[in-house]
């Protein structure tokens, strides 16, 4: 595997960041910083076909994921969820087609475990140990359950009115709370 990842680039102002050195927000300006790819390389050297030999989920084309060594990667099985079908809806909308990608068939129930299994997985190739989040719920608890499966210690910070089934799920990952922190 061969991740064709090439920088970090601001959404803002633009500045290219390397994507080997653990990063945060733009030194600039605060910016996100997005996750770029060599993509003239990808459409040279990947084979349609090939991929879709490969099983389904968010690493089914790991040369477009952030992480260089698949040893490091953090699945739990995200991703591969179904495009289920909308007629009413659609036809309530005036449009011909709409399908809604059914996502609480993820691992932790939410969309948000793609995107917590990238992140896990690219953090703890750089050597990250440890992870700090604050939440009102999905989110927290897809980190606490990919800390978990990664062994790595997370910390999340809670509304001091978070639903007590978020609360329980947090505690069954081993993931430490605080709920000071109001919303």
């Amino acid at each position: 595997m061969t991740s064709l990842l090439s920088h970090l680039e601001c959404t803002l102002c633009g500045l290219v960041c390397d994507a080997d050195e653990l990063q945060g927000l733009c030194p600039n300006d605060g910016g996100v910083l997005y996750a770029r790819y060599d993509l003239a390389r990808a459409a040279a050297t990947l084979d349609r076909v090939e991929i879709q030999t490969h099983p389904p989920g968010i690493w089914r084309i790991p040369e477009l994921m952030p992480v260089r060594d698949s040893a490091n990667i953090v699945t739990l099985g995200e991703g591969g969820t179904p495009l289920l079908k909308a007629p009413r809806l659609a036809g309530m909308l005036g449009l011909r087609e709409l399908y809604v990608k059914e996502e609480g068939l993820n691992p932790t129930g939410s969309f948000k475990a793609r995107g917590i299994s990238a992140a896990v997985s690219r953090a703890r190739e750089l050597g990250v140990t440890a992870f700090t989040i604050p939440t009102a719920g999905n989110a927290g608890s897809a980190l606490a359950a990919y800390g978990a499966r990664a062994g790595l210690q997370v910390d999340v910070f809670l509304p001091a009115d978070t639903p007590a089934l978020f609360k329980k799920e947090l505690q069954a990952y081993g993931a430490g709370m605080r709920t000071r922190w109001t919303a």
